[in-house]
């Protein structure tokens, strides 16, 4: 009987059971991403709490009043969450599809119902089950007598014993005083007449006292009924000597006198929230997605210089410094001044360090590099055109030194290194 009324779809909630349905519903996904993360439960967690939410949602708009279209509200964050738990999305996605639920649920659980009715733990409908509560079964009270009825006083059993006199009994009364007989005859009319008259006292009595109850009855019924409307009573005495519980009725009296005021500064607040969690929401995707992007770039990136070192050839020389052939472009490479990655010289601005312009062997021959830059590994390294690829590789093998960059390095040695590398020997033998 429990699940019947989460699947009903014709009866009404209030806004506090729809609220703890969709909490119910975000714990339980949470749970189920923690426990089985990435797995197929979390599809079928989503898939079957959706239309739990989406039926209390439904019987929240019959209970306002409003088109059942409205319930996508609630169940739209519900499946993005469980989407987004399946994917295991960051930390601050999850918590905006959060609040963002919760400000819908909220939206619709503050919107005030067409009418009054009486809910069985927030639900009403064909599904309801019967609650009987303790005391709600009336027990007729027995009346009580605030008088005191004396008691009837019982007559002779031989009083009426006998209609008929023999005759020595009427020769015997008759010796007796002639008047006994009526007299006895009176005190018998009298005690009956008495007798019958207290039964009639006591059967008025107890009639009176059953409709004075009745009518208290119905009084307290009045008094209760009209009191439920009624703001709640707060004893100033104790709201002075500073009692929570009379400090909440009197809050609650408040509410109640400007409860329309409330619900629709509820509203404007929901909707404030609700627009402040979808820009975050929105930033915070965009953010991911940025993320991802970037991370690809980055991974691009590192593929790409990968690639490239694979299709360097560097050799090392004697005094230190390398030579470096990327595809047919040059490269001296050496470890510098460390500091900052930077550009030391450019060709085509002539601006930086004019140390860097040249690089001038002993005998006099200079060449110009393209660019002079700084990595961040501290090395240095300078580009030459292809035009100039080949005559600085045969300079470096025949040559004594060279400068650059204020640096001075020795070529000894430096022809029987080159020959040892295929690209440079080929180079050589031109």
């Amino acid at each position: 009987m429990f699940v019947k009324p989460l699947l009903c779809r014709d009866g009404r909630d209030t806004g506090l059971r729809l609220m703890v349905i969709i909490l119910a519903a975000f714990l339980l996904l949470t749970v189920a991403a923690i426990v089985f993360p990435a797995s197929v439960i979390n599809w079928v967690v989503t898939l079957t709490i959706m239309p739990i939410v989406g039926l209390s949602a439904v019987r929240r708009l019959n209970d306002v009043n409003k088109s059942i279209k409205l319930a996508m509200v609630c169940v739209v964050p519900v499946g993005v969450f469980g989407i987004l738990t399946y994917f295991m999305a960051p930390l601050g996605a999850l918590a905006g599809v959060f609040l963002f639920g919760l400000a819908c649920g909220g939206y619709l659980a503050f919107m005030p119902a067409k009418s009054k009715i009486n809910y069985v733990q927030g639900y009403n409908g064909p599904s309801m089950v019967p609650v009987s509560f303790a005391g709600s079964v009336h027990h007729r009270q027995e009346p009580v007598m605030k008088r005191r009825v004396m008691p009837v006083h019982t007559m002779p059993e031989n009083t009426f014993s006998s209609t008929e006199l023999t005759d020595d009994e009427v020769n015997f009364t008759g010796s007796v005083e002639p008047d006994s007989f009526e007299r006895e005859k009176y005190q018998l009319n009298d005690d009956a007449m008495q007798h019958a008259s207290s039964e009639q006292t006591d059967a008025h009595m107890n009639h009176d006292v059953d409709e004075r109850i009745e009518d208290d009855q119905v009084r307290s019924f009045s008094t209760s009924s009209a009191r439920s409307n009624q703001p709640l009573y707060v004893d100033q005495d104790a709201l002075h000597s500073g009692s929570i519980t009379e400090l909440a009725k009197s809050w609650l009296n408040v509410a109640k006198l400007h409860q329309q005021k409330l619900i629709l500064i509820g509203k404007i607040t929901a909707a404030i929230v609700a627009a402040g969690l979808v820009v975050y929401l929105v930033s915070a995707l965009i953010s991911v997605f940025s993320g991802e992007a970037t991370e690809q770039t980055d991974h691009t990136d590192e593929m790409i210089n990968q690639q490239q070192a694979s299709s360097r050839q560097m050799i090392k020389l004697p005094d230190g410094f390398w030579l470096v052939l990327d595809g047919d472009v040059l490269i001296v490479r050496w470890l510098g001044d460390r500091g900052d990655a930077r550009r030391l010289w450019h060709l085509a601005s002539a601006i930086g360090d004019k140390t860097c312009a040249n690089l001038e062997f002993n005998d006099g021959s200079r060449y110009r590099p393209l660019t002079v830059d700084r990595l961040q590994d501290s090395a240095t390294e300078a580009r030459f055109t292809p035009l100039d690829k080949d005559a600085i590789v045969n300079n470096v093998a025949l040559k004594g030194s060279f400068k650059l960059c204020g640096y001075e390095f020795s070529l000894k040695g430096s022809q029987a290194t080159l020959m040892q590398n295929p690209q440079f020997e080929m180079i050589l033998s031109q």
